[in-house]
């Protein structure tokens, strides 16, 4: 175990001065790691913090893509450790690494709230994680990005007109999207299917409604099951029409829409 690395005294100091973080395996060795930089001259003093959270989120984004978790599902990771990714930022990304410790300072000022915490974010969300394709933005800063894209909204069936079934309409926003069916924002979007007076919408990212990327995956169990019908219709054999509706289940539904060029 790492803990066993590292002396009693070294983990309370960093508790006496950046609080208790659950300083589980990964946290520590982000700990000894920033120790060693500093003996090492590689930083200051003032900047140990900061270099314990870019390690715990380089980590986080090698082991996410590594495994598709959940929002990393299908995106790429260039970097395999993250001591080495570490230090290549402080030598190749000088300016992601100033903007991450004044970022860090305001964290720190703010309690430790998570809102404010620094964090890894793709420049182009259609690259994966590479030292030229990344930013620093606060949590709170990268969870507005992400609801700030495009959806569009897929109508699947209209209880006041159905002839209205099957139509779509694009929003500048996810937060747009819930306004117009009169919903509170929600984290899940893709794959997820709202009913609201009756009538049963689809919302879904531009980038999945336009084929760019595929279905998310989410981590809510209620999310993750869907049922629906479909009916049958059949001659019967003393006239007239025989229909049979059919159950089934699916795990999320997206909808790919081929545009002419």
């Amino acid at each position: 175990m790492t803990k066993r690395l590292i002396a009693p005294e070294v983990i309370e100091k960093w508790i006496s001065q950046y609080g208790d973080h659950n300083y589980v395996d990964y946290k520590l060795r982000a700990l000894v790691f920033a120790e060693k930089c500093l003996h090492e001259a590689l930083i200051v003093e003032e900047e140990k913090f900061s270099l314990y959270l870019l390690h715990g989120s380089i980590y986080s984004r090698i082991t996410n893509c590594k495994y598709n978790v959940g929002m990393y599902k299908y995106v790429e990771c260039e970097w395999e450790n993250e001591e080495e990714t570490v230090l290549d930022i402080l030598h190749m990304r000088n300016d992601f690494w100033i903007t991450w410790k004044k970022v860090t300072e305001e964290y720190i000022k703010n309690d430790h709230k998570h809102s404010y915490r620094p964090t890894i974010d793709r420049i182009n969300e259609q690259e994966g994680y590479r030292l030229g394709n990344i930013q620093v933005l606060t949590n709170a800063q990268n969870c507005a990005k992400a609801t700030s894209i495009p959806h569009y909204l897929f109508t699947v069936i209209n209880k006041t007109d159905n002839t209205k079934n099957q139509t779509y309409r694009r929003f500048d926003t996810k937060a747009a999207a819930f306004k117009h069916l009169g919903l509170p924002h929600s984290k899940s979007d893709t794959g997820r299917f709202h009913r609201v007076d009756g009538s049963l919408y689809l919302l879904q990212s531009e980038d999945v409604t336009l084929g760019k990327t595929v279905i998310e995956e989410y981590e809510c169990p209620e999310d993750l099951s869907y049922s629906g019908s479909f009916s049958i219709s059949t001659p019967h054999p003393n006239g007239g029409m025989l229909t049979y509706n059919r159950g089934f289940t699916y795990e999320g539904m997206s909808i790919v829409l081929k545009l002419n060029t």
